[in-house]
C-alpha cells in the first residue's frame, strides 16, 4: 500500500525599516541642521504547517475468500496530524503507476475484481468479482456501507475543521465477492490516502479583494458584484458595505444561508426623471443580455415637501423618499404607526427605511398597464443584482428559519427586514417587500410579514402600494 500526503507551505516575509539618527548639538547660535542617516534591513521567516498520515498497518488482506463467497478484510486505522489552523480533508483513490485503474488484478494480469459502482452493505455485495471499501470514525461502532473507489477522483473519508484530529482518524477495510469460476490466486492493488490542509475561510471582503475589484470612496461597488464573488465566500452570513455608483449611497450586504448575497438594508435610490439609467449601473437587460438597455423614469422621487406625497396609479412609476430615517425597532405600533416610529438616522444603519416604491417603479418601467402576469426582467436594483422572486423569498425564509410576530426574528441579524409599513401608516406592525412578478393588470407579488401573522412570501397587493425594495445577486 502506498501512502501519500499533500503539504501546503506558507512563506511570510516582513520588511522592517531601521532609522539611525545622529543629532549634532548646536555648535553656535546659527542652528546647524542635524544629519540623518537611514538604512533598510529586511527580516523574514518561513512558516511550514505540518501534515502527516499514519497507518496502523500497510496491508489490507482478505485471507479466506473462496468461490461463491463474500468476505471482508482486517481493518486499519488512518489518522492525520497537522497544526494547520483550519483543519484538513482525508480522501482516498485507487490505482498505481502500472495499471492506474480501480481493479484488483491477478498475477496473470488478466483476471480482476472491479470496484463496485454503488454503496451496499456486506450482505448485499451481490455482484460477482467486485470489491469495495467501508470506513467509520474511530470512536464510532457502526461502519458505513461499502462503496467503490475510483482512479480518477478522490472519495472524501473525513472532513475535519479542526487542526488536530480529535476523533483518532478513521478505521478502514475492504470486502470482495468471488464467483465460482474466478481463477484462484493473489489479487492486488494500491489505495492512496491523501490529506490536504484547508485554507482560511473566505469572507465577502476577502472575495472582493481576490477578484481584483477597484474601490470607490473606500468601498467596493455594488455593480462589481459577481456570482463568483458571492459563491467563493465560505463564511456564512459574512457582511460587507458596498457603494452604489448611481448615487454613492452605501449598503450592507451579506452572504446568507440560501447561498445568495442579499442587501440587508432597504434600497434608498432616489429616481431622477432627468437621468438615464443603463445596463451598466442598473438591473436592465441582464436576463437576455442587452448592453444597450436603458430607462429614463417618467417621475422623480417625491419628498416630504412634495404634495401630494403619493399618487395611487397602477401605471406610472412613483417613489417617495421619507428622509434620512430609520425604524427604531418598535413592534406592534398598531395600524396608526407612523413617522413617530421612525427616528432620525443615528441608529443601526440596517434599519434605514430607504425609499418607498410602487411596483412600476420597482421594475424599472414607465407603464405596466399591459403586464398581466409573469416575472419582470428588469428592476431598479444595481446591475448584477435583481429583485427577489417569490421562490427567492421562500428559500431565504426556509434556510434562515425566519419567523415574524412578537417573538419573530425576521427583523434581526442577519436579514434585518424592516417593519416599515406604508407611507405614514402601519410602521412597526407590517412589512412589505416587492417581488418581481405580476398577478394581473392591477396586482403584483410581495413578501408580507406582520406582528400578528405568519410570513407570506407569495402574497399580492395593488401595484400602486408604497412598498420597499431589497435586492439579491443575479
Amino acid at each position: 500500500m502506498r501512502r501519500q500526503h499533500t503539504l501546503y507551505i506558507v512563506a511570510i516575509t516582513i520588511l522592517f525599516s531601521l532609522m539611525i539618527t545622529i543629532d549634532n548639538s548646536y555648535i553656535n547660535d546659527n542652528n546647524v541642521s542635524a544629519l540623518d542617516y537611514s538604512s533598510n534591513v529586511g527580516i523574514g521567516f518561513t512558516f511550514n504547517p505540518t501534515l502527516s498520515i499514519s497507518l496502523s498497518s500497510n496491508d489490507l488482506v482478505i485471507p479466506n475468500l473462496v468461490p461463491g463467497s463474500i468476505e471482508d478484510s482486517n481493518s486499519i486505522n488512518v489518522s492525520v496530524a497537522t497544526n494547520a489552523a483550519y483543519g484538513y480533508t482525508l480522501s482516498a483513490n485507487v490505482g498505481d503507476d502500472i495499471y492506474n485503474n480501480s481493479n484488483l488484478t491477478h498475477t496473470n494480469n488478466t483476471s480482476v475484481f472491479s470496484s463496485i459502482a454503488t454503496d451496499a452493505n456486506l450482505s448485499s455485495l451481490d455482484t460477482d468479482n467486485t470489491w469495495g471499501y467501508a470506513s467509520k470514525l474511530s470512536n464510532e461502532t457502526t461502519w458505513n456501507n461499502y462503496n467503490g473507489l475510483s482512479s480518477s477522483s478522490n472519495a472524501i473519508l473525513l472532513d475535519n475543521s479542526n487542526a488536530a484530529d480529535s476523533t483518532g482518524g478513521i478505521d478502514f477495510k475492504i470486502a470482495a465477492k468471488a464467483s465460482n469460476t474466478q481463477p484462484s490466486g493473489k489479487y492486488t492493488g494500491t489505495i492512496n490516502f491523501i490529506a490536504v490542509t484547508k485554507v482560511a475561510p473566505m469572507s465577502l471582503l476577502d472575495s472582493f479583494i481576490a477578484s481584483g475589484a477597484e474601490q470607490l470612496n473606500g468601498y467596493y461597488k455594488m455593480q462589481d458584484m459577481t456570482h463568483d464573488i458571492c459563491n467563493n465566500v465560505d463564511i456564512e452570513e459574512s457582511e460587507l458595505q458596498l457603494i452604489d455608483v448611481r448615487d454613492n449611497k452605501v449598503y450592507w450586504v451579506a452572504k446568507l444561508k440560501d447561498g445568495n448575497c442579499w442587501m440587508t438594508q432597504n434600497l434608498d435610490l432616489d429616481l431622477d426623471s432627468n437621468r438615464t439609467y443603463t445596463h451598466w449601473d442598473t438591473d436592465l437587460g441582464w436576463t437576455v443580455v442587452d448592453e444597450e438597455a436603458e430607462w429614463k423614469p417618467l417621475n422623480s422621487s417625491r419628498t416630504p415637501t412634495t404634495s401630494p406625497a403619493w399618487t395611487k396609479s397602477d401605471i406610472y412609476p412613483i417613489s417617495y423618499n421619507p428622509g434620512n430615517l430609520y425604524w427604531n425597532g418598535e413592534l406592534n405600533a398598531g395600524t396608526s404607526g407612523s413617522i413617530a416610529n421612525m427616528m432620525n438616522a443615528s441608529g443601526n444603519s440596517h434599519y434605514y427605511i430607504g425609499n418607498y416604491y410602487n411596483w412600476t417603479a420597482a421594475v424599472a418601467s414607465n407603464d405596466t398597464s399591459d403586464i398581466t402576469s409573469g416575472s419582470m426582467p428588469n428592476s431598479i436594483c444595481p446591475s448584477s443584482w435583481k429583485m427577489p422572486s417569490t421562490t427567492d423569498f421562500q428559500s431565504l425564509i426556509q434556510k434562515e428559519n425566519l419567523t415574524s410576530g412578537p417573538n419573530g426574528n425576521i427583523q434581526l441579524a442577519p436579514v434585518y427586514f424592516v417593519y416599515s409599513g406604508l407611507i405614514n401608516s402601519y410602521v412597526g406592525n407590517y412589512g412589505y417587500v416587492w417581488a418581481n412578478s405580476a398577478i394581473n393588470t392591477a396586482q403584483s407579488h410581495h413578501l408580507r410579514f406582520t406582528y400578528t401573522e405568519t410570513l407570506r412570501p407569495g402574497d399580492w397587493g395593488n401595484r400602486h402600494s408604497s412598498y420597499i425594495v431589497r435586492c439579491l445577486t443575479r
